[in-house]
């Protein structure tokens, strides 16, 4: 793993000054602390002594950190004494005790702001670089627990993806024929009929939307957008990230470029590439995979950003606009036809009728995540990131009991879809027995996109023969792997878009959309995607027909599926039952590092988590200073491998929480004691820093703390699943179970609740009609035609009242919902010393540690209540070190850069 050295360079210069005023600081005091407690012991009068001391707490600007100890009462004390032996020697000795040890807080603050300054010159002057690749692949590409057995060329799972990638850009075998994707869209788009009240079919109006694109202009606010949208991607090279950051908060430099590109602009017909190629590089993904970037030149991809994000929003709101027009549909796997709605309205009234049914929560929540969901809605949105961080090592890791921000970040999109599937295959089971999920994705999706695809698509929408053109021409890039060195030849992208691009995101989604509506179309359902992750699922004769769908999709634009990622699994509500399709895939169905079974339980791929055990030992191995080791850790285990294990929801149960619980402390285990003789990561960190810097008996908290008390910010990922492992009790539940363990409901139980108050429901409702309140006093005249004997019929059955739950239950939508929210967090009891040491903190700030209890997340009280206690003890609060003393700037700097693995 790499840290980027292109930082600041004012900032270097300013966390140099402050370290060396540190210093001064620290041997200035000490040499004064030394002389005070020298004249001390040459005082034989205790009061005396007691008065050395308080003048020196004054003169060194000394706080008074111990509990209960006030230097203004101990001088009015000892005024006392001079009259008054009441007050004793004791007490004399104990606040002597007291001042002193004042003055050695002052000095442990001093020691770990010296120790937090070493950590971080060592991350500056010690960078984990990953060693240049070379096109050679390495003879020996096994992972191996020596650091030096590391081969510098690289593994040859890179080379094989790197030859594979080169074939399918620059050399692609598989072509697409216009003319058949065409007539495809033809037979799929022409059949949607228009509305009664429109003018235009669906279709039509579709491409005037496209047809109506207008650019418009760069102005100071909108570089500024472009200048931080770039900056969120993994796209620029260190040094153009310093670059963009020094630019944007200079007016004048703005100015020019908004100048300049504006002219680009307007000249855009005649824009192409510049006569150099665009550097590309190969980085690794901490899935595995290898990705190739292009470095662009700073201008260019300025006017690329703005382009791509400026259509990705036009297309997504045109997108949406077809989706309301009445050609996209969705019903549920029984829909009550109209007799069956009459029904309804003649036994319970038309008043009874609701739209809070699981059906439009469905339809509601598809628009709302996963309805292009790649494209951003508004031009302030920016680019979205195809796998955003749902917690990041700079941000406050997110407590259960808050509820869902409006617009959700890739990650918890794709948690999302997880839970969703959970909790639609307990619905399903519970109500037909079984349930069928399906689940595949494109191999290679963005390389192996054919342009011939993208082209005959954008044709048929309608876009204007000008940005078709310049789409070719950004396309079309002439491109040098930098590994290649300056004198590799130049090779021009034939197939395939470019990663983290805005403008690939919004072509790649045109091509996209077309399987999302043939599936619906298909299925009268919709096809849940994530990008090119495609997933189905339901009753199984619905998945065998979005399966064909899907295939036929794929043949039509030249595009292969996955097989390692496509499967099937049938669950089913009797165990040992299930009987899968043979016309659906019969490879396995995976979410993360999770594997669904036939009961419809998710379990942890003990492969996946036995890899990434061998690769974060790797990572962590590769990394050459302390706070470098943190971040591989906070990154690689508290986000990227909770996030694949999924987080915890009230679909997935007790048993999930308990589950990742178990294998985060054997990821441990095997990783620390099996690999580098600690018993956990906190025992890891501590031997380095004895050897490194010859400290020992630090406090558990310098480790755990944030960084604004001066600690290192270690993630723990075990607290978040801890806090929400036990769930707040009731008075009532402690007497009953005293002893035991609240834990959470099981899911189960969520839907026979419902199914319960449906049963209560149906009796109101009967009597209601029994006693003549509703039914034949609110149906239409017509409704009577229904059967001649209707006023003397008796009730409807509790079969026919239940037989549409989808289309009908209020109840069952409250289950819906119930199980796809957040359990709920039973935060740790604050201690009142931890309590009184909350309150001398600073209030204002955002996350961590700080002086509001109240807005303080669960993760955080957790970390202070635990690792308090030494903390209190040595520094007299939960400040490890005076704020403006640590080089937080540079701290923060370097953790902001994108982490670069090793490999």
């Amino acid at each position: 793993m790499s840290s980027s050295a292109a930082l600041s360079e004012s900032m270097q210069r300013i966390t140099t000054s402050k370290l060396n005023v540190l210093q001064k600081q620290r041997d200035t005091y000490e040499t004064r602390k030394q002389a005070t407690l020298d004249a001390v012991r040459g005082q034989s009068n205790l009061p005396e002594q007691l008065l050395t001391l308080l003048d020196a707490l004054v003169i060194h600007d000394v706080p008074p950190l111990v509990p209960n100890l006030s230097p203004d009462n101990v001088r009015r004390f000892l005024n006392q004494r001079r009259n008054d032996p009441s007050v004793s020697t004791a007490m004399l000795e104990g606040w002597k005790l007291d001042l002193e040890r004042c003055l050695d807080i002052h000095s442990h603050k001093y020691e770990f702001a010296s120790l937090f300054g070493q950590l971080v010159t060592e991350w500056l002057e010690k960078p984990s670089n990953a060693p240049a690749l070379q096109r050679q692949p390495s003879s020996d590409s096994a992972d191996t627990l020596s650091q030096d057995s590391f081969e510098p060329l690289g593994r040859q799972e890179m080379y094989d993806q790197w030859r594979e990638w080169e074939t399918l850009v620059f050399n692609p075998a598989q072509k697409s024929d216009p003319q058949n994707i065409k007539a495809y869209l033809s037979s799929l788009f022409e059949s949607t009929a228009k509305a009664k009240k429109l003018t235009k079919t669906p279709l039509e109006t579709l491409r005037a939307r496209l047809k109506a694109f207008d650019l418009g202009h760069f102005d100071k606010d909108s570089l500024k957008r472009s200048i931080a949208g770039l900056l969120k991607t993994d796209l620029l090279v260190p040094s153009k990230r310093a670059a963009l950051m020094d630019i944007k908060g200079n007016d004048l430099v703005l100015g020019e470029m908004v100048d300049v590109l504006n002219i680009q602009i307007d000249d855009l017909d005649q824009w192409s590439w510049e006569d150099e190629p665009v550097s590309v590089d190969l980085r690794r993904q901490l899935n595995g995979k290898y990705r190739v970037y292009m470095d662009e030149e700073l201008l260019q991809a300025l006017l690329i950003h703005f382009i791509g994000v400026r259509w990705a929003v036009h297309l997504k709101d045109a997108f949406t606009t077809f989706f309301h027009s009445g050609a996209w549909r969705l019903s549920s796997h029984r829909v009550p036809d109209r007799k069956a709605r009459a029904r309804r309205d003649f036994f319970l009234g038309k008043r009874y009728s609701s739209s809070d049914t699981v059906r439009n929560e469905r339809r509601k929540d598809y628009e709302q995540d996963f309805l292009m969901t790649q494209l951003p809605s508004t031009i302030e949105e920016g680019s979205r990131e195809y796998n955003g961080p749902l917690t990041d090592v700079e941000s406050e890791i997110p407590d259960h009991d808050k509820g869902l921000a409006s617009k959700k970040d890739p990650m918890e999109i794709k948690q999302s879809l997880l839970h969703l599937v959970t909790t639609e295959s307990l619905i399903n089971t519970s109500l037909y027995g079984t349930f069928t999920v399906l689940q595949s994705d494109f191999r290679w999706f963005g390389p192996s996109l054919p342009h011939t695809t993208i082209f005959a698509v954008l044709e048929y929408l309608g876009i204007k023969d000008r940005w078709l053109k310049f789409f070719r021409k950004f396309l079309e890039t002439p491109l040098r792997f930098v590994q290649d060195g300056p004198d590799a030849p130049t090779n021009v992208r034939r197939c395939g878009v470019p990663i983290e691009h805005a403008l690939s995101d919004a072509l790649g989604e045109s091509v996209l959309f077309c399987l999302d509506f043939a599936v619906n179309q298909a299925t009268h359902t919709n096809l849940y995607r994530f990008h090119d992750d495609l997933w189905f699922w339901g009753q199984e004769d619905v998945c065998v027909k979005a399966w064909a769908t899907i295939g036929e999709f794929a043949k039509t634009m030249g595009l292969s599926l996955n097989e390692e990622k496509t499967g099937s699994v049938q669950v089913t509500r009797q165990p040992n039952t299930s009987k899968p399709s043979k016309s659906l895939p019969q490879g396995k169905v995976h979410w993360g590092f999770l594997q669904l079974d036939t009961t419809g339980s998710w379990v942890i791929n003990d492969a996946e988590v036995t890899h990434h055990i061998s690769e974060l030992r790797r990572q962590l191995q590769a990394c050459n200073s302390v706070l470098a080791t943190v971040q591989a850790w906070n990154v690689y285990a508290s986000r990227f491998l909770a996030n694949n294990f999924g987080q915890p929801q009230r679909c997935l149960g007790q048993r999930h929480i308990d589950m990742v619980i178990a294998t985060f402390s054997d990821i441990q285990r095997r990783l620390f004691s099996d690999t580098f003789g600690a018993g956990s990561l906190l025992e890891y960190l501590k031997r380095i820093i004895e050897e490194r810097f010859h400290v020992t008996g630090l406090p558990d908290g310098f480790f755990y703390f944030p960084l604004g008390l001066g600690g290192l910010d270690v993630r723990n990922p075990l607290i978040p699943l801890l806090l929400v492992r036990e769930v707040q009790d009731t008075a009532a539940q402690r007497e009953r179970m005293i002893g035991e363990t609240q834990k959470q409901k099981d899911p189960k139980e969520w839907i026979q609740e419902a199914f319960e108050r449906e049963e209560e429901e149906y009796e109101r409702c009967k009597k209601r009609y029994d006693e003549g309140e509703a039914g034949l006093k609110d149906h239409d005249n017509k409704l009577k035609k229904l059967d001649d004997d209707d006023e003397e019929q008796p009730f409807m059955s509790f079969e026919e009242f239940t037989r549409y739950r989808e289309e009908t239950s209020p109840s069952l939508l409250n289950a819906y919902l119930r199980l796809r929210e957040e359990p709920s967090q039973k935060d740790v009891t604050l201690t009142t010393d931890v309590q009184a040491a909350l309150k001398q903190l600073p209030r204002q700030a955002k996350e961590g540690i700080h002086g509001n209890e109240a807005a303080m997340g669960g993760y955080w009280k957790w970390v202070a209540q635990l690792y308090a206690g030494d903390v209190l003890a040595r520094f007299g609060g939960l400040s490890m070190g005076e704020k403006k003393l640590l080089p937080l700037g540079l701290v923060t700097m370097l953790r902001g850069e994108k982490v670069r693995w090793e490999g």
